[in-house]
């Protein structure tokens, strides 16, 4: 929808492909990612800041994801957070198993 971009690990940028360093602990981690989200008053610096990790797990991966406001009062943005992690996991090509965890935040019963 154009509200999502991609974000580079800056310079040098070290790259999301982490099988070469063969990571075991805490996770097999395989790839790190970052990006952006950005809304019509917050964007560019100021935009969503969004996670993602994704390790083996069995025969197919996990995924984790995390979004980070940039701006504080964030906290009546109506859950913007989760609902970007949401648009993105509805929206995936891949096949995504609906059994899921909150961990933190937004969408997580207090």
């Amino acid at each position: 929808d154009g509200t999502f971009e991609y974000v580079t690990g800056g310079d040098p940028n070290p790259g999301d492909d982490l099988r070469p360093y063969k990571i075991s602990q805490p996770k097999p981690f395989q790839f790190i990612v970052q990006g952006r989200h950005k809304a019509p008053k917050y964007k560019g610096q100021n935009g969503d800041i969004l996670d993602f990790n994704i390790a083996a797990h069995g025969s197919g991966s996990s995924l984790r994801m995390f979004s980070l406001s940039r701006i504080h009062g964030a906290l009546g943005d109506a859950g913007q957070n989760f609902k970007s992690l949401s648009f993105l996991l509805k929206n995936t090509q891949f096949p995504i198993s609906t059994d899921f965890t909150i961990v933190h935040g937004c969408g997580k019963a207090i």
